[in-house]
């Protein structure tokens, strides 16, 4: 049995807030075009690429140095991902979900006194959002 240290005060607190933010217009945006983005053959193709050619890159820099020509392979990669319209709103839409959670984290760390999200982020390795 997990051991936790929230009261329920606490737990219904942190639910509320979840609740509120997935009542926003802009989780609702990033959830919509996250669906749109994983029911999209073409644009998930092109971010597969764009993983491999980020994996091929980190390869290569584990075994020499990283030639201009290697980059530019990479940033035409990125460029290609980048200019479908799909792809271009799903990273619009994070980022414009993150810009709110940074808020947030704003007003949680100030009334706690200290940076709330880098310290929980201390606590537990944050896991990597894999496609489907």
């Amino acid at each position: 049995m997990e051991k936790t240290f929230m009261s329920h005060e606490v737990k219904d607190a942190a639910r509320s807030l979840a609740e509120l933010i997935m009542a926003t217009q802009l989780f609702r945006d990033f959830e919509s075009s996250r669906e749109i983005l994983t029911s999209n053959l073409e644009a998930m193709s092109l971010l597969r690429k764009l993983e491999e050619a980020q994996t091929n890159l980190n390869q290569i820099a584990m075994q020499r140095e990283v030639t201009d020509e290697d980059f530019a392979e990479m940033e035409q990669v990125r460029q290609r991902a980048f200019a479908n319209p799909v792809i271009l709103s799903y990273f619009q839409a994070q980022d414009r979900l993150v810009s709110l959670l940074q808020e947030v984290n704003g007003e949680m760390s100030s009334v706690l006194g200290f940076d709330f999200a880098q310290s929980a982020a201390q606590l537990e390795p944050e896991p990597e959002e894999e496609w489907e």
